[in-house]
C-alpha cells in the first residue's frame, strides 16, 4: 500500500504536542505501507532527525516554512475569504513538487495532519490518475480554538474580531473536508460531539493521544542522580505557542507570587522553546521564575520538580504535557481545560464520576485561590505527591501507550489496503464542492 502522509510541521524530534502525535502515525504508517512524507521545517532539521525519517519513508519531500512570507500569505488569503491558517502554512514550492509526486506515484491513501494541510491534499487529488481515499486527522477542531481565543480577549480589541473571523472560515473548511474525506480523526470524544454540533457525520471517530512510557519513565538509571528539588514548580511546553504562553503568565502573575508568600523559597520553571518576548520580560522581573528556555531533554527538568504544573487557560483534547508528566511519575496540577479530555477517558472507563475518580492521577484548579490552596498541600505532603504520582503512572501504562492508541487507524487501513479505490460518482460530486 502507497501512503502519502502530509504534515504541517517536521515531525521530528517529538518534543511538542503536534510533533508527538505525527511521529508517531508516521511510525505506525512505515509498518503498515510505503510511506512517501510531505512536510515544512522552521529550523533546519538535524542529520539525525533527517536520518530517523529518511529510515521510515521512500521519500521525504521537505521544504522551508519560510518565515517572512508565511505572514504576507497569511494576509492575502484572509483577504481573499480564506483563513490565515491555510495561507501561514501555503508553500508553493511544496504543492507543486507534490503535484509532480502524485503524477508518478499510485497512492492508495493521503493522510493529512491538520486542517491547514488540506490545501495539499486537494493538489493531489487533482494530479493523481486515480483517486486515493483520504484520511483527516483534525487532531483538535481548530475553529474551536480561535473561539475561546475569542472570548479571552478584550471585547474592544481588534483581535477579537480577527480571532472570530478565523473560527468563522475554519469551521467553514472543516465542513468542506467532511465531505471530501473517506474517514476522519479527532483526539477526544469532546472534540467529535463538538463537529457534530455543527457538522453532523458518522466519518469523525476519536484517536487519544498517547505517550511513549518507556522513554518518559522516571525510574531509569540515568536519572537516579536527578533528585527533587523542594517548592519547585515546572511548565513545559513549546512557548512560542499562544496557549502556553498564556498559561505560564496566568501562573506567574496570579499563583506563584502567592506561593512565595508562604514559601519563599519557591521557584518556578518554565522550560520550553522560542518564548515570546512578554513571557521573557515576565520572568526577568518576577522573583522565582525561571525561564529555562530550550533544552536537549525535559525529563530531568521533570524529575526534579516537586510538583509539574498545567495552567492553561485555552485548551483543546489531550494534552501530552499531562501525560508526559504522570509517565514520569510527578504529582501534577492542571487546569480544568487542560484535564477536559484525560477525564472523560477515565470516565468511560469506569462508573465514578470524572471530577472524582477513586484514585485522580492529578488534581484539577481553576482559581487561583484552588490552585495556590493544592499547590501548597502538595509542597507539605509528601505522601500525597506520592499518590497522586503512582496513579499517574499507572494510567498512562494501562491507557495511553501509543500501540493501543494507533489500533483504530490501523484497523482502517487494513480494511483500506483491501478495498477498491475506484472513486464512487458521490465522493466526486463532495470533492468539486470544496474546490
Amino acid at each position: 500500500m502507497n501512503i502519502l502522509f502530509i504534515t504541517h510541521r517536521y515531525p521530528h524530534p517529538p518534543n511538542r504536542g503536534d510533533r508527538i502525535r505525527s511521529f508517531h502515525i508516521l511510525k505506525r504508517l512505515a509498518e503498515l505501507g510505503h510511506v512517501w512524507l510531505a512536510t515544512q521545517y522552521d529550523e533546519t532539521p538535524s542529520d539525525e532527525s533527517r536520518q530517523v525519517l529518511d529510515a521510515l519513508c521512500e521519500e521525504v519531500l521537505l521544504e522551508r516554512w519560510q518565515p517572512r512570507k508565511k505572514w504576507l500569505r497569511a494576509g492575502l488569503s484572509l483577504l481573499g475569504g480564506k483563513t490565515m491558517t491555510e495561507g501561514l502554512f501555503a508553500n508553493p514550492r511544496l504543492a507543486s513538487r507534490l503535484r509532480d509526486l502524485a503524477q508518478r506515484v499510485p497512492f492508495d491513501v493521503v493522510v493529512c495532519f491538520c486542517s491547514s494541510v488540506f490545501q495539499y491534499a486537494e493538489v493531489v487529488l487533482r494530479a493523481s490518475a486515480k483517486k486515493p481515499r483520504l484520511i483527516m486527522d483534525f487532531v483538535d477542531i481548530d475553529s474551536q480554538k480561535f473561539f475561546d481565543y475569542a472570548e479571552k480577549t478584550s471585547r474592544w480589541s481588534w483581535k477579537r474580531v480577527l480571532y472570530r473571523t478565523e473560527g468563522r472560515r475554519l469551521r467553514r473548511l472543516e465542513t468542506q473536508i467532511e465531505k471530501a474525506c473517506d474517514q476522519l480523526f479527532a483526539v477526544t470524544p469532546e472534540e467529535v460531539a463538538l463537529f457534530q454540533r455543527f457538522c453532523q457525520t458518522d466519518k469523525l471517530i476519536p484517536i487519544s493521544n498517547g505517550v511513549d512510557t518507556a522513554y518518559f519513565d522516571g525510574t531509569l538509571p540515568q536519572f537516579a542522580d536527578v533528585a527533587e528539588i523542594p517548592y519547585r514548580c515546572v511548565f513545559v511546553g513549546a512557548m512560542d505557542y499562544h496557549a502556553n504562553v498564556g498559561g505560564a503568565e496566568w501562573f506567574i502573575h496570579n499563583v506563584l507570587p502567592a506561593l512565595r508568600q508562604r514559601f519563599p523559597q519557591a521557584e518556578f520553571d518554565v522550560v520550553g522553546s522560542k518564548p515570546a518576548a512578554s513571557l521573557v520580560h515576565l520572568c526577568q522581573n518576577t522573583p522565582g521564575a525561571n525561564l529555562v528556555g530550550a533544552v536537549p531533554d525535559v525529563r530531568p527538568y521533570l524529575k526534579r520538580a516537586s510538583v509539574v504544573v498545567v495552567p492553561l487557560q485555552v485548551a483543546r483534547g489531550i494534552q501530552n504535557k499531562v501525560l508526559e508528566a504522570c509517565a514520569m511519575g510527578k504529582a501534577t496540577v492542571v487546569s480544568p481545560s487542560a484535564a477536559e479530555g484525560i477525564q472523560t477517558d477515565i470516565s468511560q472507563k469506569t462508573s465514578e464520576s470524572s471530577k472524582n475518580p477513586s484514585n485522580p492521577p492529578f488534581l484539577v484548579c481553576e482559581t487561583a485561590e484552588e490552585w495556590v490552596k493544592q499547590v501548597a498541600n502538595l509542597y507539605e505532603h509528601g505522601t500525597l505527591r506520592k499518590e497522586l504520582a503512582t496513579a499517574g503512572r499507572q494510567l498512562v501504562e494501562q491507557s495511553y501507550g501509543w500501540s493501543a492508541r494507533l489500533s483504530v487507524l490501523e484497523n482502517f487501513l487494513s480494511v483500506t489496503g483491501r478495498a477498491e479505490s475506484t472513486p464512487t460518482t458521490e465522493n466526486q460530486d463532495d470533492l468539486s464542492k470544496t474546490e
